[in-house]
């Protein structure tokens, strides 16, 4: 089995945060006449500030672009933007441009650094996904994956549209990356984003997969027509200085590259059926779970619920609260195939075995590498019949435990869940130490990655799962009427 990966797919992202805008400069370009668009045969759509859609530009971007050659390749895209999607913009937009090194040196202040209570919860989360170590913060892993992937990003409110450029001086050097992040900016303003606040891994990425996949979507219909020489493109191959190194976290970036990944297929399905006017509706109804993207008939019905978790720490075990946002997680399908997709790229503990899942059932390859439509396929056989889940983190000092319901379907789904999490335990030297009816007792040791005791107890259609510091803890942390006592 290849235990390395491909180079990881650069992403264009969104942030829901506050920042400040810059004003744009119009292209000096003449207004088209009436004879101009007669000749073009298109409407309004297809044309902003003085160029249309298939407009041929006489630039060399191989020395980069100048001021204004930057200013005309805007331009065109906005009007190529407004075409594939239907809408137009109601604003100008200025892109602002940066070298790998100049967004490396403030990423972190744009991506805003959450309070204590927000950061433990997340944690936890990803401690629970087998993805981070109780030794290991979120923050710092996404910081790290980020600096070599990120090709650009709209900061929603604000106008405020970066490329990032793997030139020094930095250049607009890759036109889809722009196409993509002015869908963005034509969401912003005939949508709004700017209230997207904080949520769960489940539900952001559920509504991302309406976001990010209406922006690929449009994007990949632009390359397309970049590709079959329909349109002059500039600055789209290569040059972007993104890369991965040894310390690239795979699990946490397929947590985060879902929507990218599923977001098409989603709007696809929705187009056939209603056209752009049904995305647009959408906007007003987001999909609230990322199995409404996965599985897109199941949008907007009761196909999925709410799980439940029930306070019973003893007094030394406080439960954290949040300083915004849900004070519990929900990881739903995406963050269950995370965890299983991580072990064919993650090295296993000295004591663990082979990867959970096989690569062809999350990754979809063929001769020409991964398929740009659909790279990676989230409804892999363990994570499938997801219905619920819910993750409450318990703080004693600095030492963080946790409680998390995961419920499924049917029987037969948990029974396969069952499987797979049993494996994972395995593959990261879990040692099970107890068992006693439907719950057992795992054991990690205190100089492995994941160290701590963790109890599982299935009832049913649903896990609960306890994990603590230490196996003497269990019960202080989660005491369900002496049931942690009763399987030891």
């Amino acid at each position: 089995m290849n235990r390395r990966p491909m180079a990881a797919i650069a992403l264009a992202v969104l942030l829901a945060l506050a920042g400040c805008s810059a004003g744009y400069q119009p292209s000096s370009a003449e207004p088209a006449t009436a004879e101009d668009a007669e000749s073009h045969e298109i409407d309004h759509l297809g044309y902003y500030d003085g160029y249309w859609h298939n407009d041929t530009l006489d630039i060399n971007a191989s020395d980069g672009l100048t001021e204004a050659e930057t200013e005309a390749v805007l331009s065109r895209a906005m009007a190529r933007v407004q075409l594939l999607r239907g809408l137009e913009f109601e604003e100008d937009i200025e892109v602002e441009l940066q070298t790998r090194a100049e967004f490396r040196e403030e990423s972190d202040d744009v991506w805003t650094e959450p309070g204590e209570g927000t950061r433990r919860l997340d944690n936890a989360q990803f401690e629970a996904l087998f993805l981070v170590g109780p030794d290991e913060d979120i923050v710092d892993v996404r910081s790290g994956n980020r600096g070599g992937s990120v090709l650009g990003f709209y900061v929603p409110g604000t106008g405020r549209l970066v490329l990032v450029s793997g030139r020094d001086p930095a250049t607009l050097n890759n036109e889809y990356t722009l196409a993509h992040e002015l869908v963005h900016a034509l969401q912003d303003q005939r949508f709004g984003l700017d209230s997207l606040g904080p949520a769960t891994l489940d539900s952001v990425n559920a509504r991302n997969g309406l976001i990010e996949g209406e922006a690929m979507s449009v994007q990949h219909d632009y390359e397309d027509r970049c590709e079959s020489g329909e349109w002059q493109c500039v600055g789209t191959g290569g040059g972007s200085g993104a890369s991965t190194g040894s310390e690239f976290h795979w699990g946490v970036y397929f947590a985060g590259f879902f929507p990218y990944a599923e977001g098409p297929s989603f709007i696809a399905h929705h187009r056939e059926r209603g056209g752009w006017d049904a995305i647009d509706a959408m906007h007003g109804d987001q999909p609230t779970d990322a199995a409404e993207v996965i599985y897109p008939s199941t949008y907007d019905t009761d196909a999925y619920g709410n799980a439940t978790v029930t306070d019973r720490s003893d007094a030394d075990w406080e439960r954290v609260r949040t300083e915004d946002g849900p004070d519990y997680a929900e990881v739903g399908q995406s963050g269950l195939t995370s965890m299983f997709a991580y072990t064919l790229y993650a090295e296993s503990a000295e004591a663990g075995s082979g990867a959970v899942i096989a690569q062809d059932e999350f990754l979809n390859s063929g001769e020409n590498g991964l398929d740009r439509q659909r790279p990676f396929t989230y409804d892999v056989s363990y994570a499938e019949g997801w219905r619920a889940d819910r993750l409450q983190a318990y703080v004693d000092d600095n030492r963080t435990a946790f409680v998390w319901n995961v419920t499924f379907n049917d029987r037969a789904n948990a029974s396969e869940f069952g499987d797979g999490y049993e494996q994972v335990f395995e593959f990261w030297g879990g040692q099970r130490v107890e068992t006693h009816g439907d719950a057992e007792v795992w054991r990690f040791g205190e100089n492995e990655r994941f160290r701590g005791a963790v109890w599982i107890h299935r009832d049913g259609t649903s896990f609960t799962v306890v994990k603590a510091p230490d196996r003497a803890e269990l019960d202080d942390v989660y005491a369900p009427a002496g049931a942690v006592e009763a399987a030891g």
